[in-house]
C-alpha cells in the first residue's frame, strides 16, 4: 500500500509542478511584454519633438534653395528640402514628386537629421484626399520596426495650374538600431 500512495503523490506533485511552471511562464511573458511596450512607447515619445520639427520644416519651408526640385542635381545640392510653395501648409505638387530624387540616406541628410548622434530612420508620405497624389519616400517601416513616432499634418497640395486639394503629410521617425548592439550596425 505504501508504494501506491507514494506513486500517487509523485504523479500529483508532477502535475501540480507542471501547472505551476506553465502559469509562471505565462506571467513572465505578459510581464516582459508590458515592460517592453512601456519602453517602446517612451522611446517613441522622445522622438516626437524631432518628428514635429521635420513636419514643420516640410510644411512651412520652401527649402534652400527654393528651386531645389527643378532637377535631381539641384535637389542633391540643396542645403534643406521643404515642400511648401511659400505659404505655410500649402505644398507644391512638383516638390512632393521631387521627393523621389532622394534615396533613403540622402533624404535623411537633406532634412537636417544627419548631424545627430543617433541613427534614425525616416519615411515621408504625402497624399491628397481625392487620391490624385500619393508619394512615399524614405525607409520602409516594416512589422519589426520598434519605437516609431508618427507625426501627421493636414495640408493642401497646389498643382501646376494653381488648383489646391486637401491632403495629409505623414512623417515616421524611429531609431534604426534600437535594441541592437553596435556590431549589428
Amino acid at each position: 500500500m505504501r508504494d501506491n500512495a507514494g506513486g500517487a503523490f509523485t504523479i500529483d506533485f508532477m502535475a501540480g509542478y507542471g501547472i505551476f511552471i506553465v502559469l509562471l511562464a505565462i506571467v513572465m511573458y505578459y510581464a516582459v511584454s508590458t515592460v517592453s511596450g512601456a519602453f517602446t512607447w517612451s522611446y517613441a515619445i522622445e522622438l516626437r519633438p524631432m518628428a514635429e520639427e521635420v513636419g514643420d520644416l516640410l510644411a512651412t519651408s520652401p527649402g534652400s534653395p527654393p528651386g531645389w526640385h527643378m532637377s535631381p542635381a539641384l535637389a542633391r545640392g540643396a542645403a534643406l528640402i521643404g515642400l511648401s510653395d511659400g505659404r505655410p501648409c500649402i505644398l507644391s505638387e512638383e516638390k512632393v514628386y521631387a521627393l523621389g530624387f532622394f534615396n533613403d540616406s540622402e533624404l535623411f541628410r537633406h532634412l537636417g537629421l544627419d548631424g545627430s548622434e543617433q541613427y534614425y530612420g525616416v519615411r515621408i508620405e504625402v497624399s491628397a484626399n481625392d487620391g490624385s497624389v500619393r508619394v512615399a519616400s524614405g525607409y520602409i517601416v516594416d512589422n519589426g520596426t520598434m519605437d516609431v513616432c508618427k507625426c501627421t499634418r493636414i495640408i493642401a497640395i497646389r498643382d501646376a495650374e494653381g488648383d489646391e486639394k486637401g491632403g495629409t503629410l505623414v512623417i515616421y521617425l524611429w531609431r534604426k538600431y534600437a535594441g541592437t548592439t553596435a556590431t549589428d550596425r
